[in-house]
């Protein structure tokens, strides 16, 4: 009993982290541009959130499959509790710190390299990473950079035309529209990545379904009540921009997140949705370049941390 809960809190406390530091992913440059005070933006990012977290169970199956840690570590390990609770709190620890010290990272990046330090803790000689490396370091890799040049090129060609005056309602309206897309899609990706950690540790009996509506109401609630951290950040830190670049920002972001949750792709919301930023950036030359450079090496280290955490605490519940 003790250990269900242990294990309950933990996965409560990763679904509470990510959405302190995803929710307002979606909506930074409704803030940033202008289109939206903070408020109006939290609560399309919040509500946007919690309906694709609640839809998650049945949109999200395929993306779910790849973070079960089936042929990746052996079944004997993956039924063990230490393995369960150091793959939850490996994560967990790694989005809450870059949470406290304001780095926007990825939160699947902080899953894969916890489930690659529990396995290898448990099981070295054992563990096939290359599912790994294949569905989710590539494009986890690829996606910021593949968002910055998606971004750069879509506003040098048509991105202009929605500076026009007379199309300004209807490009605050398709920005608040993308925003919406991408928060809802993000949930929809991230939802099931913990709720398949959650099922490993058998979720103290839960149904699915009840696994996902609970992580979907922590999730909200993280981004209702710690947003403000990150959404400074990503809104008025990394670079300045109108509601135009905005806009093109986060049509990128929204369709290579949908584009990726349909392949079951592992993409980062945070590195499109940042990679996009860094496109305008480079596009208006209002970058922060200091900014980018720390939030780039906050990438750099999200893998050896939350693998580090996930070893320690693996090698302690075995002893």
């Amino acid at each position: 009993m003790c250990v269900d809960f242990l294990f309950f809190c933990v996965v409560a406390g990763l679904a509470f982290a990510n959405g302190a530091n995803d929710n307002f992913k979606g909506v930074a440059t409704l803030w940033g541009g202008g289109d939206l005070s903070y408020r109006q933006a939290w609560i399309v990012a919040n509500g946007a959130t919690l309906l694709g977290a609640l839809l998650a169970v049945y949109l999200g199956a395929e993306v779910a499959k790849m973070f079960s840690g089936k042929h990746i570590v052996n079944a004997d390990v993956l039924a063990s509790s230490g393995f369960a609770i150091a793959f939850a709190a490996g994560a967990a620890g790694t989005v809450f710190l870059a949470t406290i010290l304001r780095y926007p990272i990825s939160t699947t990046h902080s899953i894969l390299g916890s489930l690659a330090g529990a396995g290898v803790a448990l099981s070295y000689g054992s563990v096939n990473l290359q599912p790994l490396i294949k569905s989710g370091a590539l494009p986890l890799l690829m996606s910021p950079l593949i968002a910055a040049s998606m971004t750069f090129v879509l506003w040098k060609t048509i991105g202009r035309y929605f500076s026009f005056a007379e199309t300004s309602s209807l490009r605050r309206t398709l920005h608040v529209l993308s925003g919406s897309a991408v928060c809802f899609s993000r949930a929809v990706n991230d939802t099931p990545k913990i709720a398949s950690i959650a099922l490993l540790g058998g979720a103290a009996g839960m149904s699915h379904i009840t696994v996902y509506v609970s992580i979907g109401v922590v999730m909200t609630f993280g981004g209702v009540l710690f947003a403000r951290r990150i959404a400074q950040v990503m809104g008025k830190e990394i670079t300045q921009m109108n509601a135009e670049e905005g806009l093109t920002a986060n049509a990128v972001t929204a369709f290579l997140v949908i584009f990726a949750s349909k392949l079951g792709l592992a993409v980062s919301t945070t590195h499109v949705s940042v990679g996009a930023l860094f496109g305008i950036g480079a596009e208006n030359g209002k970058a922060h370049k200091k900014k980018i450079l720390q939030i780039i090496l906050s990438w750099v280290l999200t893998l050896p941390t939350a693998f580090i955490l996930a070893f320690v605490i693996a090698k302690l519940s075995a002893m």
